[in-house]
């Protein structure tokens, strides 16, 4: 292929080059050379040099997971809402971060020590604003492909120095698998397109090895914000759902991430939960029943008070995939007064990492 960029209009179609002009809201495929994690990593190092360690957090096994091992059908996940640097800066008013902590020259190194740290197959982020000159040319140089969809309308672009819009994007391991199909879409609420994304991928196992290894999907996204558009969420995760069924077909598995922006107790969890595509949330299998969500994935302190909550989440067909580990959530006493973001941790958000083999 002549051109390492591959753009793909919304409409649904296959993974090939071609000459149509560039959509409104395009998908960014993008592809590079392999290079060392370790210089990456050392990297890392020079420029957190004065820095306090990253945030330490250890895997819990779930069912026989070792966490280190991953052949065959299993593969690891990564959910993070990557906390976009303009918001940062401007819209979320982190009132105990340390303004130093925010620098993206720093901040940049913390994210890709988190992402390098636990080495997932899988990476699926929200408030993505570094796509093209950071997180494109750093994973891919790693042997991920990557794609990239930005909200219509951003609110990084009303923010002083913005580096453009922000949205989700997706990152698979070459090595781990081929990209079948891939697709972007804009989620509505009742026939009416909202300003939040939704990104899909279909992967099948790279390795012979994982023999009736059957392709599955997986989806990224990111719903609307804040107390009052609680109604919106719903429908949005309706339209998710449709989507994803939609892009997927009848029986493949899927595993649909994201910052859902809602407590469990929110009408858009029980939409996703309780739906015909019967889906499981994996950090579940943290708590001693196996029903109950993590006490938080988000815990800032903002102008208008402190704001401990779970709104992230891993969403899996229940019936075709089995979760092996799952990334612990740190105990407060390792958080910080500060809470999130802070010194020892770049975004507002936990990342969420999980072990999944298909069954």
């Amino acid at each position: 292929m002549a051109n390492s960029m591959e753009i793909l209009s919304q409409t649904h179609q296959p993974l090939l080059p071609h000459s149509v002009s560039t959509p409104q809201h395009p998908i960014v495929m993008a592809t590079s050379s392999l290079t060392s994690k370790d210089k990456l990593l050392e990297s890392c190092e020079k420029a957190l040099k004065d820095q306090p360690p990253l945030l330490k957090r250890s895997f819990v096994s779930i069912a026989g997971g070792e966490g280190e091992v991953r052949e065959g059908n299993v593969f690891r996940v990564m959910q993070w809402n990557i906390l976009a640097q303009a918001l940062s800066q401007a819209d979320d008013s982190f009132v105990r971060c340390p303004p130093a902590a925010l620098n993206w020259d720093v901040r940049k190194f913390r994210i890709l020590e988190e992402i390098l740290t636990y080495d997932s197959d899988v990476l699926c982020f929200q408030e993505v604003d570094h796509y093209h000159d950071f997180l494109e040319p750093a994973l891919n140089s790693l042997g991920y492909r990557g794609l990239f969809y930005p909200k219509p309308d951003s609110p990084a672009l009303y923010c002083p120095n913005n580096n453009g819009p922000d949205g989700c994007a997706l990152f698979l391991k070459k090595e781990k698998f081929s990209l079948v199909d891939a697709d972007g879409i804009v989620l509505s609420s009742r026939g009416f397109e909202t300003n939040q994304v939704a990104l899909f991928a279909k992967l099948q196992f790279s390795d012979p090895s994982t023999g009736g290894a059957k392709p599955f999907v997986v989806g990224v996204t990111h719903l609307k914000a804040r107390k009052g558009w609680e109604r919106l969420r719903s429908e949005q995760g309706k339209d998710l759902l449709k989507q994803t069924h939609k892009f997927s077909g009848k029986g493949t598995p899927v595993v649909l991430c994201g910052d859902f922006n809602a407590e469990p107790t929110e009408h858009v969890y029980s939409v996703m939960s309780q739906s015909k595509m019967k889906l499981n949330s994996a950090y579940k299998s943290l708590s001693d029943d196996k029903t109950s969500e993590p006490v938080y994935t988000t815990w800032t302190v903002r102008t208008d008070g402190e704001w401990r909550q779970t709104l992230d989440y891993i969403f899996f067909s229940k019936d075709k995939f089995q979760v092996e580990t799952c990334l612990e959530i740190p105990p407060e006493e390792l958080v910080g007064e500060t809470r999130l973001p802070s010194h020892t941790y770049p975004s507002d958000h936990l990342s969420l990492v999980c072990d999944f083999k298909q069954i």
